[in-house]
């Protein structure tokens, strides 16, 4: 019934998991899977646990390689992927084609010469909206940003052609309004959490003996708001020996000098952590911070919930569809880190009013935003459209 193509891992496999389990996945067209390249594995890091049947995954490990290597040309890469991942499509007889914004365009015109439903991918904003958010930021602190013209091109006649667009929340669904896009060609559908994110066994709720750990997850660049987020921490009213943050992810160039200018002996930063231990790291912390400027919907954010973090949003993360302000988290404006400190303090000071957080962090993704829903929510809509 079903056939997904995207270049690169994203969300990709976990999609394809779902409709394998609802007996509907054709194929998934991408370049490297940890169990169909076997041989691969020495050379990719990468372990994929989705459980997908090996026959139904078609690799072009060719353009694994230069993805990873040469990240900089990623359209030529997309390209090309897309214009095999257009052949493979020849032999399909899927119903349905979900591709991903960047490496669909070929693949979306045989996908309609084979009069498919076609369901474009897109987790970030309007690329139109996204690139000026993103060149009004980088020009804030004195750098440049620019999408490769190519890429932008790509994805509007990407857009323009798929049936449907996909989209992880709000914040996505309205930029493409801005537009000019009709709502009904928009499918809102927000990410999940999978079982590894789950809440320690026992929340301590004594408080007064237990550090206040507060941790960001992610990438640490520009676009993901860090330097609000590093001004909030140097405005707090709270003893230094009182608390720390844990920084998971990898610092980009661009903030390299920032961390150096801001950091303090209480900043911990761990570097990029493997998908599967994250939880044994998670569950030692607090509250979560994610500040950013553009995303589609930060999966961290579920993540972090569903390990018992209440987590301080944004509206541009797209949290704002898990996230009920003060009840599992706050949303605070864009590039505010007075508010940022403020709903950091309030959590510090009140231990009760956190554990309640907590708790209500850990139901909100039970109810609604697993990946199990996620899925579930797409055959929905899959289904009341063909």
């Amino acid at each position: 019934m079903v056939s997904i193509s995207g270049s690169t891992k994203l969300w990709a496999f976990i999609l394809a998991e779902q409709f394998e389990k609802k007996n509907c996945l054709d194929h998934l067209f991408t370049t490297y899977a940890y169990n169909k390249n076997t041989l691969a594995r020495y050379l990719v890091k990468r372990i994929d646990k989705e459980e997908i049947p090996v026959d139904k995954i078609r690799t072009n490990i060719l353009l694994a390689f230069p993805i990873i290597l040469f990240p900089f040309k990623i359209h030529i890469w997309n390209d090309l992927f897309d214009q095999w991942a257009a052949i493979q499509l020849k032999k399909s007889d899927s119903r349905v084609f979900i591709g991903w914004s960047g490496m669909s365009l070929y693949s979306l015109k045989q996908a309609k010469k084979k009069h498919m439903m076609t369901i474009l991918e897109r987790g970030s904003s309007h690329i139109l909206i996204q690139n000026r958010i993103l060149k009004e930021e980088y020009n804030r602190f004195g750098k440049k940003f620019t999408i490769h013209p190519a890429v932008i091109q790509k994805e509007l006649e990407e857009y323009q052609m798929a049936d449907f667009i996909s989209v992880p929340s709000f914040f996505v669904r309205d930029s493409f309004i801005q537009e000019g896009f009709d709502e009904k060609k928009l499918i809102v559908n927000p990410f999940g959490a999978n079982e590894y994110f789950t809440p320690a066994k026992k929340i301590d709720g004594s408080g007064a003996t237990k550090k206040f750990r507060i941790v960001y997850l992610g990438s640490l660049s520009i676009r993901k708001g860090l330097l609000y987020l590093f001004q909030a921490l140097n405005r707090l009213g709270l003893a230094s020996d009182s608390f720390e943050i844990w920084f998971i992810g990898k610092i980009e160039e661009e903030l390299k000098p920032f961390v150096n200018q801001y950091k303090k002996d209480n900043w911990k930063f761990f570097g990029h952590i493997n998908h599967y231990d994250l939880r044994k790291y998670l569950v030692q912390c607090d509250v979560g911070v994610q500040p950013s400027l553009e995303e589609g919907l930060s999966m961290v954010i579920p993540q972090m919930m569903s390990c018992g973090i209440p987590v301080i949003v944004t509206p541009n993360t797209g949290g704002e569809n898990i996230i009920k302000n003060e009840l599992n988290g706050f949303v605070v404006p864009i590039r505010d880190p007075v508010a940022i400190a403020n709903s950091l303090e309030l959590l510090f000071a009140n231990r009760k009013r956190l554990e309640s957080m907590k708790s209500e962090a850990v139901l909100a993704i039970a109810s609604g935003f697993t990946w199990n829903d996620y899925g579930n929510r797409y055959m929905e809509n899959i289904l009341n459209r063909l």
